[in-house]
């Protein structure tokens, strides 16, 4: 007996893809991992600052996570500096 909801999209599976990923440790980590279609960032309506990242896999199965105010404020920043080394990429830039 299932007790999934049929009006909500199936919820992501284990991906068969594996990526290597340099950790925070430095050393290469292989991980897997699923290929995002499509993503959604939403506040919460709670008081907390908090917000909701939900990500949708190309089979239409979904994952929402819930993360805090500080979390996504360091996840804003470090897509904020990739973002600023591709632009430099993409502009012949050297490398810093």
């Amino acid at each position: 007996m299932s007790h999934e909801d049929p009006d909500r999209p199936p919820t992501m599976r284990a991906s068969a893809h594996d990526t290597v990923v340099r950790s925070i440790s430095g050393r290469p980590e292989l991980r897997q991992v699923t290929q995002v279609q499509e993503w959604r960032v939403e506040r919460t309506l709670d008081d907390d600052g908090g917000v909701v990242l939900s990500i949708v896999a190309p089979g239409g199965e979904s994952q929402s996570f819930l993360v805090g105010q500080a979390d996504a404020h360091d996840i804003g920043e470090v897509l904020r500096r990739k973002a600023a080394c591709v632009e430099r990429l993409e502009h012949g830039e050297p490398q810093r």
